[in-house]
């Protein structure tokens, strides 16, 4: 599909919007619909076919057209020729990709006095001289509509349904199903997340009825797009768009689903053979709530459902317009906002937490999950870890993820010749061991064997007597060594981040940098980075460079802690094995 924008003029319009009307070009009827955009200062063009600003996915062929009777003879019907040249017309140098003779007057005239010629390609050639409509600039000057860009809320007035009828109705008020003759019905959907992990997370949905040989641009007949809160997942945003659409079929009706989701497809045809509820797998997989509401949708209204995959982002048009749909759903005023669906229940147990939301997670992995927290939590309690306290005081640059900490902490270099089983093994011990400030340094021993190593011993490199963790790396006589061993670690991250972007085709050079000016790496009294770094508490920054090139953060984390496997090993070669003090002497 193609759009062309037909900029008309400024004399007659008056900064008002335009409504659809039908035009004859070359003999056949088509459409031309009014224009949005930005603020003029953005210089930005966004395509609408619908009154409420809703994007349109497609390609546009933007031209310039006038009308010189517009003022002169207002009861003429509207013919619009191109322009062969005006104060706005700015000409430009001959190139591959655009043709020297075109009039490019369309950067400097406002978007508010456009209408759009939804087309195809081999309806906009050079050859065409006129435009007409049976409708004149007197019937389009009776219109008095004013653009309003001042900004809107975007997220409607919850709607709280208690059931699964009146969650539909909620729906079905705010979606125009065309109807069907023979109950057949045909969607595309799609779902969208974005901003995982943050507090503006959010979930949109989107459907588009399509119905072919109906006079409809591009098949497209209908279409809806929203949110849905809690549980976040993109999973989650696609069973709700699946919901969506269900909820708005008469009884007795066939519709065909298309959708990119594998997991989608599988869960409704588990739902439509109504097996989901009573099998192993309900409490098992995430949403079980919602898919049970399907289930119970699809058997109440005697729907047959048959859902097809399509494959993402492979050039179809209409699931490339469903994913548009349901990006735009994040801010867009026409969006519905599912709330509050899970009251809606179909069975009378449901597991709730946190101020009435409804758990549809894995029961076990959430259970787990809870007390693993509740572990950590108990652990970091501990006067040993007082130096995260410190951290987070001091640091802003050196946040802790706890995520790719445990997963170091878990990892274990491949065996080879000169690193066997054992060695791993001792490895996995230390590192442990140095993580949870475990490591019989001198003055632990001195006090818990107070008949073999009296107070009087000092460290083995220096003549200080409190030989503790942190004097294990700040000792003086270790200085060198330790320096050597972090711009050994440095190095490393830098070697795997300049390999990353040579893969990406992206300049490594501002990750680099960022990466460098972690307080990491180098030690003081009062760098408690650098501390927490030994440890094995690592920052988030070292995936987050790596994400940022492209790499998927599980192999990111792999490449990490092989990094810092490498590093503790050096540790314990260089600095603890040395420390030891020889009874004998």
């Amino acid at each position: 599909m193609a759009l062309a924008i037909f900029h008309i003029g400024t004399e007659i319009f008056n900064n008002r919007l335009l409504f659809p009307l039908l035009i004859p070009v070359n003999g056949s009827s088509i459409e031309l619909d009014s224009c949005f955009s930005s603020p003029p200062i953005t210089m930005n063009w966004i395509v609408t076919l619908d009154d409420v600003g809703s994007p349109i996915f497609g390609t546009c062929f933007i031209v310039h057209w006038i009308s010189p009777d517009c003022e002169s003879s207002p009861g003429d019907i509207i013919k619009l020729t191109p322009c062969l040249g005006c104060a706005a017309h700015t000409p430009l140098p001959f190139s591959k990709k655009r043709n020297a003779d075109l009039t490019l007057c369309t950067l400097k005239v406002s978007l508010h006095y456009s209408l759009i010629l939804p087309t195809i390609n081999e309806q906009i050639r050079f050859n065409i001289t006129e435009v007409a409509s049976p409708l004149t600039w007197a019937h389009y000057n009776r219109w008095d509509i004013a653009p309003d860009f001042s900004p809107i809320d975007t997220i409607m007035t919850p709607v709280i349904p208690t059931t699964i009828e009146s969650s539909a109705a909620a729906i079905f008020a705010n979606s125009l199903l065309i109807p069907s003759t023979d109950s057949r019905y045909i969607f595309f959907t799609d779902g969208s997340l974005i901003n995982l992990g943050t507090p503006n997370v959010s979930m949109g949905w989107s459907w588009m009825q399509i119905v072919p040989d109906a006079g409809f641009p591009n098949s497209i007949a209908t279409y809806a797009h929203g949110v849905i809160c809690d549980n976040p997942s993109s999973f989650r945003a696609e069973a709700t768009t699946i919901y969506a659409i269900l909820t708005i079929f008469p009884r007795d009706s066939e519709v065909t689903i298309y959708t990119d989701s594998q997991t989608a497809i599988d869960s409704l045809r588990s739902c439509s053979s109504f097996i989901y509820s009573n099998s192993q797998l309900y409490y098992k997989t995430t949403n079980f709530e919602l898919w049970a509401i399907i289930e119970r949708t699809i058997l109440s209204k005697n729907l047959t459902v048959h859902p097809v995959k399509v494959k993402a982002h492979s050039g179809n048009y209409l699931n490339d317009f469903a994913d548009s749909l349901a990006n735009t759903a994040h801010t867009a005023s026409s969006s519905i906002l599912i709330s509050r669906l899970d009251l809606a229940f179909a069975h009378d147990f449901v597991l709730t937490y946190d101020n009435d939301v409804v758990c549809e997670s894995n029961l076990r992995h959430l259970l787990k999950q809870y007390y693993q927290t509740q572990l950590m939590r108990d652990l970091l309690h501990l006067t040993r870890f007082h130096f995260i306290t410190f951290l987070l005081s001091s640091n802003i640059d050196y946040v802790v993820d706890w995520n790719l900490t445990w997963f170091t902490l878990k990892f274990e270099s491949s065996h080879d010749a000169s690193f066997t089983h054992d060695h791993a093994l001792q490895l996995h011990t230390f590192k442990f061991k140095l993580f949870l400030n475990k490591l019989l340094t001198l003055k632990k021993l001195k006090r818990t064997r107070l008949d073999l190593y009296m107070d009087e011993l000092t460290c083995h490199s220096c003549i200080d007597r409190i030989e503790d963790l942190v004097h294990l790396f700040m000792c003086k006589k270790r200085h060198l060594p330790m320096h050597q061993i972090l711009q050994s670690y440095q190095n490393h991250l830098i070697s795997k981040l300049q390999d990353a972007g040579k893969s990406a085709n992206i300049d490594p050079a501002p990750f680099i940098s960022k990466l460098t000016s972690l307080s990491c790496w180098s030690f003081s009294s009062t760098n408690w980075s650098s501390y927490a770094l030994v440890r094995g508490c690592l920052p988030e920054l070292f995936v987050d460079l790596f994400v940022n090139l492209s790499i998927p953060r599980n192999s990111a984390m792999k490449v990490v802690a092989a990094i810092h496997n490498n590093f503790i090993q050096k540790f314990r070669k260089r600095i603890w094995n040395p420390h030891s003090f020889d009874k004998s002497r």
